[in-house]
């Protein structure tokens, strides 16, 4: 299988990395943290020390430590779209539209425009190593091989942020925004008003001014709270508007 010695820092074995897990299997945090920080998943963790994944979910767990967490490395999205899927594609409109008119106003209106570019970076070094995201790094299976650049994925964002608002009508948008404050008592309802509403594309289109302005405020809020000081988000649409709640 060989995954683990890509996600390993440069010059460093797995033999040298088994030696280190072994060597703080009493200190399991360390081996934890160690293992989010270069991506290193449960399926690698398993690959490096010969035991089962099952085996090291249920040691971790033990010390309160949750390998789902160490799982959640894809660039997109970190939980299963189902028949969502379609919504995530590349943005293909021009003018006002287009991925570079978008950007620009992203940029305008971010607090620190420099959360712009490092947003479509990948976060572990392996995931552009040889050049290309593949559906199981990227997280969805339709798009195929995607070259590994920040163009391809800034086309996938601001396309699937204008899918996902071409996909709720007027009546529905309405309800969603007017929908009361979340709380565990109607969080439930307002899920499976959203997961309703994203089924299927509205009725009228939207003009695109209303395209531009409604995507433009969404990409600021989610690329915001990407970089939120409580954030442990991965994939760059882990965190989309009604996109991410719903599938979560």
């Amino acid at each position: 299988m060989a995954i683990a010695i890509d996600a390993l820092p440069p010059g460093i074995s797995i033999s040298e990395a088994r030696d280190f897990i072994f060597a703080n299997v009493d200190q399991p945090g360390i081996i934890f943290n160690k293992a989010a920080e270069f991506g290193i998943t449960t399926e690698m963790l398993s690959e490096i020390t010969g035991y089962s994944s099952a085996v090291i979910s249920g040691y971790l767990a033990s010390f309160g430590l949750d390998t789902k967490l160490l799982d959640e490395v894809k660039i997109l999205i970190n939980s299963d779209p189902g028949d969502l899927s379609y919504l995530i594609d590349f943005n293909d409109h021009t003018g006002v539209l287009s991925t570079a008119s978008l950007r620009d106003q992203v940029k305008a209106l971010l607090k620190n425009p420099g959360d712009y570019d490092s947003f479509f970076e990948p976060v572990f070094f392996y995931q552009n190593k040889d050049n290309v995201y593949t559906p199981d790094e990227l997280g969805v299976s339709h798009l195929g091989n995607v070259p590994a650049n920040s163009e391809s994925l800034e086309s996938i964002f601001f396309g699937t942020l204008i899918n996902i608002t071409n996909s709720l009508d007027a009546i529905e948008l309405k309800r969603i925004i007017d929908f009361p404050p979340l709380d565990l008592n109607n969080l439930n309802d307002f899920i499976a008003i959203v997961a309703d509403a994203l089924s299927d594309p509205a009725a009228t289109p939207y003009s695109d001014e209303f395209l531009v302005d409604f995507t433009v405020q969404n990409a600021v809020d989610e690329i915001e709270e990407y970089w939120a000081g409580d954030s442990s988000l991965v994939g760059i649409l882990d965190s989309s508007p009604f996109l991410g709640l719903v599938i979560s």
